[in-house]
């Protein structure tokens, strides 16, 4: 038999009783097929017939659609989503904000604390703001001397006097010799002895041209941490001109101003000058013992 030529349908197909297994159709089929003779079949074998193909597979349980493996998927996913969801109060009907309130209670170590404060208030010296004062470490030279000065050295420090608006600062004047147009004056001052200074420029002052001389006037203040009592502040005055720079530093000594420091009850006191201090012995000093004197 060729592929191409269709089987007969009598082998195609088996009758089989409901109810019955298939190998019991086929057992059944095979003692038809031997049986030439028998020519009727009981009533029991015609009744409730049907036809199965005998090449039918073994009916198996049906997959799952992909309809009902994305209902699956998603119903895991909503599930798992869920744990991760936020919610806030104001959604549920709730308060964002719960306020508590602390009652405070007595302790004693604060008891104990409040006591000792009050004990040292009784013997605590109120505070008292300080009056400065400043000590001047040199003498500006009278009117004569001073343009005798000028005319020797070109500038010299005319006067100084304490700033109204500020009791840390002070003012002073120069006077230049008037050698050229073009001229400035600069005041270099230092609180720390040298280490670090400084160069202010001092302002000419207008109207102050007598005869061949010129004016100057400049501002220093003290400033922290160089505000304690004793605070010294060094200066000396540079003056540049087209033939030269010329100084003026109080014959080498430079000029000293001292911050002195005082309170309503006390004076200021003033730093002292060592050198001019006389030296006291605690000996007492030898008896004279003249002739006359009666043993």
């Amino acid at each position: 038999m060729s592929f191409l030529s269709l089987p007969s349908q009598d082998g195609l197909f088996t009758a089989i009783k409901a109810g019955k297994s298939a190998a019991g159709a086929e057992a059944r089929s095979r003692t038809d097929a031997g049986d030439d003779n028998e020519e009727e079949v009981e009533d029991d074998d015609t009744e409730d017939v049907r036809l199965i193909p005998r090449c039918s597979p073994v009916p198996r349980k049906r997959g799952a659609s992909i309809y009902e493996e994305t209902a699956e998927y998603m119903r895991i996913h909503f599930a798992l989503a869920a744990g991760k969801r936020v919610s806030f109060a104001d959604t549920t009907g709730g308060d964002l904000v719960d306020v508590r309130e602390f009652v405070a209670f007595d302790s004693d170590e604060e008891s104990d604390s409040e006591k000792w404060e009050q004990e040292q208030a009784k013997y605590r010296k109120p505070d008292r703001e300080p009056t400065y004062s400043l000590h001047l470490e040199f003498q500006t030279p009278p009117p004569e001397a001073l343009l005798h000065a000028v005319r020797n050295n070109k500038v010299e420090v005319e006067q100084i006097a304490p700033a109204e608006d500020d009791p840390l600062a002070f003012r002073g004047v120069i006077r230049v010799l008037n050698v050229s147009f073009h001229k400035a004056v600069y005041i270099r001052s230092t609180m720390d002895n040298w280490a670090n200074y400084f160069d202010h420029p001092a302002e000419y002052v207008q109207g102050s041209h007598h005869g061949d001389t010129d004016q100057f006037s400049f501002k220093l203040c003290f400033a922290p941490p160089f505000t304690s009592h004793g605070s010294r502040l060094e200066f000396v005055v540079r003056y540049e001109t087209a033939e030269g720079d010329f100084w003026a530093n109080n014959s080498s000594l430079n000029y000293g101003v001292t911050l002195l420091l005082s309170y309503e009850d006390e004076p200021a006191v003033a730093i002292a000058n060592t050198d001019e201090q006389q030296i006291r012995s605690i000996l007492k000093p030898p008896k004279v013992y003249s002739l006359n004197d009666e043993p």
